[in-house]
């Protein structure tokens, strides 16, 4: 079989560049050893955004224009479709938080000069648009309304489904074995168990599984271990649907008590937090995740009103994402220096990445020159 490009991972990045890549003319295959939108796509907060990235006004505009890519999705398939939910969010933080409260202030500054949508609220107006939540009187906010609320899996097997339709190749259930290249580096294809599939182009969207999948392929196992990537856990907590969900916007803060909620696509809330991560670093049992998740609801209540009375953790859903973190804390976007037709994506951004990715590989696949992608080459790395 002859294909112009395969992607191999069936995430929301691998998924959303099929779609992207077929609807271009091109002949694509896409490789999953498991199951589409399983993995880090599966197990994501899901929080589609910018504006918390804004130390670097490049990965900053990448982000920003991810967030676009999924406007003009929504427009174009329909936002509840595609499990697009335009929520936008609020950063919430007390005055009484001198460190918290001026680096939201610092926030504020940059993404209005960054031109990214914000607005600043006082005590009065957050009361009024969070009214069944229990929040400082001293605490004011930064509204961000195009943050969204992502359904990765819907999005990324719904766009699998456009791309299948267009012709695509879409396999489930069947992991790469090898890289076939000749003895100039230059890659023909990739091998199955149960065929060769020829292509020129081969992109690598396998998230944590990034450096092992290299080695796998290559045969060279120094890519397993040197690959400039760490893996980083998070632990997610999701209720049952609420009868009455008092969270309509995604909220994030230090008066939340260094908490991240939405409200989550099953009509529930969705509950993490970077502090509580640390209790599943290092044991990922059943029992840690119970006692994560117990401290994850005891924080999540002391803003909802009656949330304890509402749902107990034996009720919740509790999963744990595993997210490829690039060393340097941005994306690995771009060919593997020294090949000639492997290409590879890792960021733990992937779920707010993936539109503009996926609209890069396609003018990248076709010999179009994509300016912004200097910034993001392995090239940045020593060794590479």
């Amino acid at each position: 079989m002859k294909r112009d490009v395969i992607i191999v991972g069936g995430g929301i990045i691998g998924c959303t560049t099929a779609h992207f890549l077929t609807r271009a003319g091109l002949r694509v295959a896409l490789l999953e050893k498991g199951a589409l939108a399983q993995g880090a796509t599966g197990n994501s907060f899901a929080w589609a955004n910018a504006s918390t990235k804004t130390g670097d006004e490049i990965y900053h505009r990448l982000n920003a224009a991810g967030v676009a890519g999924y406007e003009a999705l929504a427009a174009e398939f329909g936002a509840e479709r595609l499990g697009i939910y335009q929520t936008g969010a609020l950063q919430v933080v007390g005055r009484s938080d001198a460190t918290g409260f001026r680096a939201m202030q610092d926030r504020f500054v940059t993404l209005q000069r960054f031109e990214y949508p914000c607005e600043w609220m006082d005590s009065g107006k957050l009361k009024m648009e969070t009214p069944e939540l229990m929040l400082p009187d001293d605490a004011q906010a930064l509204l961000l309304p195009t943050d969204m609320v992502i359904d990765a899996p819907r999005v990324a097997r719904c766009l699998a489904e456009t791309a299948r339709k267009g012709g695509a190749d879409i396999r489930e259930n069947c992991p790469a074995i090898a890289l076939i290249v000749d003895d100039n580096g230059a890659v023909h294809g990739i091998e199955t168990a149960d065929d060769q599939i020829e292509a020129p182009k081969v992109i690598l969207a396998a998230g944590a599984d990034t450096g092992q999948l290299l080695a796998d392929l290559t045969g060279f196992d120094a890519f397993a271990s040197r690959f400039p990537m760490r893996e980083v856990p998070g632990l997610l907590l999701t209720t049952p649907p609420l009868d009455r969900n008092p969270l309509k916007r995604l909220l994030f803060g230090s008066t939340t008590n260094e908490l991240h909620l939405l409200p989550a696509p099953n009509g529930g809330i969705r509950i993490g937090s970077d502090e509580i991560d640390g209790v599943v670093w290092e044991d990922r049992s059943e029992a840690a995740m119970r006692r994560g998740g117990v401290a994850l609801l005891a924080r999540a209540a002391q803003i909802i009103p009656n949330l304890l009375d509402c749902v107990s953790l034996d009720e919740c859903t509790l999963q744990i994402g595993v997210r490829p973190y690039p060393e340097d804390g941005q994306a690995i976007i771009g060919p593997l220096p020294g090949s000639d037709g492997l290409i590879i994506v890792a960021t733990h951004s992937g779920i707010t990445l993936s539109p503009i990715i996926a609209a890069q590989m396609a003018d990248l696949i076709r010999g179009n020159v994509v300016p912004d992608l200097a910034a993001f080459s392995l090239t940045r790395f020593p060794g590479f």
